[in-house]
C-alpha cells in the first residue's frame, strides 16, 4: 500500500515545463499554461480575465484606446517584450465580413503603443489555411491584417483624407498601403513572424507614412484581420465600426472602413 501512495505522490509532484519555457511546435502548453508570443505564460496578454499586473490596459471604451508611451521598440516580429494588453478579435467579439460565406475567420489579438516618433501596432493573427502567396498590390487576398489610420483624428467624410490609409500587411510580410481604394506607397516598418498557420506581426508607423508632419493627440484607428486564400479575400474580422448603411458604407452597399473613413474608432497618444 505504502509503494502505491508513493507512486501517487510521486505523480501529484510531477514536474511541470516552468512558465517562459518555449511552446510545443503546434503553439500549445500545458493546463494552467498559455502559449502567447511564442512562450507559456500564466496570464496570456489577452482582454479577458487579465491579470493587470502583467501588461497596461489599453481599452477606454466602445471605439476608443489609449496608446501608452512606451520606450522604442524593436520591430523583429517578436511580441514577447510587449507590456500592453493585447484585445481579442474574433468571431464573437468583432465586426464581421462575411465574403465568401465559408464561415472561416482569421482570428487572434492585438495592441498598440506609441514613442515620441512612432505609432507602434503588434497582431497575433491565427489564419485559415491556405494562407495565400497573391503579389502586391491585391495582397488583401492573403491572410492578413488592415490598418486604417487618419494621423490628425478628423475623419468626417466617407472618402480618406490626405493623412488616412489603409495599410495591408500580410503573413508574408508584403505591403501595400491605399487610399479609397487608390494605390499609395507604404513607407513604413514591418516584421513578421510565421509559426505554420500563427502569424505575428510588428508595425512601427511615422507621421511620415501618413504623408503628415505629426500626429495628433487622438488620431483614428481601425484594424481588421482578413482571411483569403490568394485568389481571393473571404472573410474580415473588424475591431470597429462606428456608423453603418445607410448612412455610412460602400457603393455596393456593404459597411466597411476600407472605404468609409468615419467608421474609424480611436486611439488617444498618452503623453
Amino acid at each position: 500500500m505504502r509503494g502505491i501512495l508513493a507512486v501517487m505522490l510521486a505523480g501529484c509532484y510531477a514536474p511541470m515545463i516552468p512558465e517562459g519555457a518555449p511552446c510545443s511546435v503546434g503553439q500549445e502548453c500545458p493546463i494552467p499554461l498559455t502559449c502567447s508570443g511564442g512562450v507559456c505564460v500564466r496570464h496570456p496578454n489577452g482582454d479577458s480575465g487579465i491579470d493587470t499586473t502583467t501588461c497596461t490596459p489599453i481599452v477606454v471604451g466602445p471605439g476608443a484606446l489609449t496608446a501608452p508611451r512606451v520606450a522604442p521598440i524593436t520591430i523583429d516580429g517578436d511580441l514577447s517584450d510587449w507590456s500592453t494588453c493585447f484585445i481579442t478579435l474574433d468571431a464573437s467579439t468583432a465586426i464581421v465580413r462575411e465574403i465568401a460565406g465559408l464561415g472561416d475567420f482569421s482570428t487572434g489579438r492585438f495592441s498598440v503603443a506609441h514613442d515620441a516618433t512612432h505609432l507602434y501596432i503588434a497582431a497575433e493573427v491565427t489564419g485559415v489555411p491556405p494562407l495565400g502567396d497573391h503579389a502586391l498590390p491585391g495582397i488583401y487576398q492573403n491572410d492578413s491584417i488592415s490598418l486604417y489610420l487618419d494621423a490628425d483624428g478628423v475623419f468626417a467624410n466617407a472618402s480618406y483624407d490626405p493623412d488616412a490609409m489603409q495599410i495591408v500587411v500580410d503573413h508574408a510580410n508584403r505591403r501595400q498601403g491605399f487610399r479609397s481604394g487608390q494605390l499609395s506607397p507604404a513607407n513604413l516598418v514591418t516584421a513578421v513572424r510565421t509559426m505554420g498557420s500563427k502569424f505575428e506581426i510588428e508595425i512601427a508607423v511615422t507621421p511620415a507614412t501618413l504623408s503628415t508632419g505629426a500626429f495628433a493627440s487622438r488620431i483614428g484607428f481601425d484594424i481588421g484581420f482578413e482571411s483569403g486564400n490568394g485568389m481571393a479575400q473571404t472573410s474580415e474580422l473588424v475591431w470597429f465600426e462606428r456608423c453603418g448603411p445607410p448612412t455610412c458604407g460602400c457603393t455596393n452597399g456593404e459597411s466597411a472602413p476600407y472605404c468609409d473613413a468615419r467608421q474609424f474608432g480611436t486611439v488617444v497618444l498618452a503623453p
